[in-house]
C-alpha cells in the first residue's frame, strides 16, 4: 500500500513538474513575442504630437462656440489655454519667436475670455466658486509654466513671456480676491 502511495505521489510530482515546465515555456515564449513587438512599435513622432494638439485645439475652439454655460465655457477656455501653452513651449524649443508670440497672444486671449465669462455671471465667487476656482488653479499652474518658458529664453527674448506672465498673475490675483476677499490675499 505504501509503495502504491509513493508511486502516486511521485507521479503527481512528475506531472506537476511537467505542467510547470510547460507553463514556463509558455511564459518565455510570451515574453519573447512581447519584447519583439515592443521593439518594432515606435513612439509617436514629434510632428504627429503637434498635429494632434492642433486638432485638439480646433476641437476645443469649436466646442467653445456651442457652450453656453459659463462654467463649462471657462473649463473649455482652460483646456485651450493649456494647449496653447504647450505650443508656446514647443515654439521656444524650436527657436521660432514669431510663432511663440502668436501663441502667447492667443493664450492670453483665452485666459482673459475665461475670466470675463466668470465675472459677467455676477455670481459671488466666495459662495459659488465653481469656475472661478477652476480658473485660479489652472492659472497657478500656468504661471509656473510661463516662468519656466521665460527662463529658457535669452534676456532679449523674454519680454513677451514676462508681459504675459504679469497679466496672468494680475488676473489670478483678482480671482483670489473674489474667492477669499482682499483682506485674506497677500500681494504676489
Amino acid at each position: 500500500m505504501r509503495d502504491r502511495f509513493k508511486s502516486e505521489s511521485v507521479r503527481r510530482l512528475c506531472n506537476d513538474a511537467l505542467e510547470s515546465k510547460s507553463s514556463m515555456k509558455h511564459l518565455i515564449v510570451t515574453l519573447i513575442v512581447f519584447s519583439l513587438t515592443s521593439c518594432t512599435i515606435r513612439a509617436t513622432p514629434h510632428f504627429q504630437e503637434r498635429d494632434r494638439r492642433l486638432i485638439n485645439l480646433q476641437r476645443e475652439k469649436d466646442k467653445l462656440k456651442r457652450v453656453l454655460d459659463p462654467v463649462d465655457r471657462t473649463k473649455t477656455q482652460i483646456k485651450i489655454s493649456d494647449i496653447l501653452l504647450t505650443l508656446t513651449s514647443e515654439a521656444v524649443k524650436t527657436g521660432d519667436t514669431e510663432v511663440m508670440e502668436q501663441h502667447l497672444k492667443d493664450y492670453l486671449f483665452a485666459v482673459k475670455d475665461a475670466h470675463e465669462t466668470m465675472v459677467k455671471t455676477g455670481r459671488d465667487a466666495h459662495k459659488k466658486p465653481n469656475g472661478f476656482k477652476n480658473l485660479e488653479i489652472a492659472l497657478r499652474k500656468q504661471v509656473n509654466q510661463l516662468k519656466d518658458i521665460s527662463a529658457s529664453l535669452s534676456f532679449d527674448e523674454r519680454q513677451p513671456v514676462e508681459k504675459t506672465t504679469d497679466e496672468v498673475t494680475r488676473i489670478r490675483d483678482e480671482l483670489l480676491k473674489a474667492l477669499f476677499g482682499s483682506q485674506n490675499v497677500s500681494p504676489s
